[in-house]
């Protein structure tokens, strides 16, 4: 079995690291991706145009495909999830590398993005976070909260091996919830230290 890693685009540009101008620009950002991630295995960087993430996903932002022995996807995931893809892989090797293996899998399963994914629109700098947040209904002041909750969500969130579904369920609303009511309260924190600030301005 062989991993590979696409890299397809610049998800979140800001002032930091601005979205690519140039092939090179991306083939030079794939190079430090695989670096600061320590990616152990193959990493592939698509084209200018983003040719083969249209082609395969039409654009999701984070798909994971399994491939059998014959070359045939045997399970897509829409939103990659190590869990359901650890399942599919052990349906895939009993069936003996052949075959369907989990089909396609559209739940977002947003939780680890909000725990782990904190890194990526913080590297694009503040711009990049701000923007995230507003085009996600506030997702960058959630996976702010849920980077400071990654000691205790972590092995939740980022475990390898599935859940029971009904527990998966319940865990998700509760810990969606709870990140939801730290994302607010630093949300009005934030807002208060503007009001104070244009206060102090003004005086």
């Amino acid at each position: 079995m062989e991993f590979v890693d696409v890299f397809l685009r610049q998800a979140h540009p800001g002032e930091d690291r601005p979205g690519y101008q140039t092939y090179a620009e991306k083939v030079e950002a794939a190079r430090r991706y695989k670096r600061e991630e320590a990616l152990p295995w193959t990493l592939l960087v698509d084209d200018f145009a983003g040719s083969v993430h249209r082609a395969y996903s039409e654009e999701m932002a984070d798909p994971v495909f399994l491939i059998d022995t014959e070359g045939i996807i045997s399970f897509y995931g829409m939103w990659t999830h190590v869990p359901t893809l650890h399942a599919a892989i052990e349906t895939l090797l009993a069936n003996g590398g052949r075959g369907v293996s989990g089909g396609l899998d559209r739940k977002p399963h947003l939780l680890a993005s909000f725990v782990d994914g904190y890194r990526g629109p913080r590297r694009g700098g503040r711009r990049a976070v701000l923007e995230y947040d507003l085009g996600a209904l506030g997702a960058g002041t959630m996976s702010f909260a849920g980077s400071k909750a990654k000691s205790v969500l972590g092995p939740l969130a980022l475990r390898s091996t599935p859940l029971p579904e009904s527990t998966q369920i319940a865990l998700g609303l509760g810990a969606c919830a709870g990140l939801a009511a730290v994302a607010w309260a630093v949300a009005a924190n934030r807002q208060e230290k503007n009001a104070a600030e244009r206060v102090v301005t003004k005086g």
